[in-house]
């Protein structure tokens, strides 16, 4: 029998329960499939039966996709480049801060607007992550704050992956990153076209917060190479910008993700109903979404570390190429 409600709150689970409770119930709810529903027929039969898009919802998508790009463009012809260049910045940090200052204006308002949806609406997942898959039926009318954040971050990935290849600065993760986004548009499309919206956005406002942090900890990394007291003010302010930065990756990415987010996807969402529409594709979505989580939060540790250990003169991205070792065990930059 499905259950209206379950008993929950954020001190249980533990991480253990977590996986076990989760992948407990992916492994009995993939032995209970028929043997057609493991197969690619079997996947495309559930599509054409629970999923739900619209010709209006790919037109939005698209535009807004050429519109980021565009947007993207002029902005930063105008805008971020000549400020960039009358910083009086390295050149290569003339470079690559139009590129952060574009990602910091993006997620401030994209994680802004999910905090007014989650704590200034009636959506209140974050306090109540299982509420997230109450009432969930196939092709439900998704709320118009809910649709336009959605569409708004969904045509963002896409621009995101054109960028990635041929905009921004190549490092050594981007191949990781282009994954990222791949997953990221898949988990914002089949959540959207399966209707698990709801738990869509309280994904995504764990996630946009680091992106803040980090890219204006990176901002104050290029203004560094000012010199005289910018150097001292922006030195200090990335210190604490990557200190606040490795802490909300946990809490938010690694903690709060996983034990929100992830266990009403993955375990509550089958004490509501078992009728759930692509379970396992979307929960092994939120898997991988998870090891990629952790795979970056190495890079921190790793920096973490160096810092610690003096090998690392001052916080710097450890993913760019253009950091090399210069024999004595410590960390610079090229000029």
């Amino acid at each position: 029998m499905a259950l209206e409600r379950v008993n929950y709150n954020f001190t249980y689970p533990s991480y253990s329960q977590f996986f076990n409770d989760v992948l407990g119930t992916m492994s009995e709810t993939w032995r209970d499939l028929e043997p057609m529903q493991k197969t690619p027929q079997g996947w495309m039969s559930t599509v054409k039966r629970y999923g739900v898009v619209t010709w209006k919802d790919i037109f939005y998508a698209v535009f807004l996709a050429l519109l980021w790009t565009a947007l993207r463009s002029v902005v930063t012809l105008y805008i971020l480049k000549p400020i960039a260049i009358a910083s009086t910045l390295g050149k290569k940090e003339t470079r690559k801060a139009p590129e952060s200052a574009w990602k910091l204006l993006f997620y401030s308002c994209t994680w802004s607007y999910s905090i007014y949806i989650l704590f200034f609406t009636t959506h209140n997942y974050f306090y109540d992550a299982p509420s997230t898959f109450y009432g969930w039926r196939s092709g439900a009318e998704v709320p118009s704050e809910i649709y336009i954040a959605y569409m708004v971050q969904f045509s963002f990935y896409i621009h995101s992956v054109y960028a990635t290849l041929f905009v921004d600065v190549w490092r050594k993760d981007s191949v990781v990153m282009l994954a990222h986004h791949f997953v990221t548009m898949l988990l914002i499309g089949f959540s959207y076209i399966f209707r698990f919206t709801n738990v869509g956005v309280l994904i995504l406002f764990l996630h946009d917060i680091t992106d803040i942090l980090l890219e204006g900890t990176k901002l104050a990394v290029y203004y560094k190479t000012k010199g005289g007291w910018w150097y001292a003010v922006c030195d200090t302010i990335s210190t604490i910008g990557f200190i606040l930065f490795g802490v909300a990756w946990y809490v938010f990415r690694l903690y709060w993700y996983p034990l929100k987010a992830m266990y009403a996807a993955g375990y509550v969402s089958q004490m509501v109903t078992r009728d759930i529409a692509f379970y396992h594709f979307f929960n092994g979505l939120l898997w991988i979404l998870l090891a990629m989580n952790v795979y970056w939060f190495m890079f921190i540790v790793n920096m973490a570390y160096k810092v610690l250990t003096g090998k690392a003169n001052e916080v710097d991205d450890t993913r760019e190429y253009e950091a090399f070792n210069d024999g004595n065990g410590k960390t610079k930059k090229m000029e």
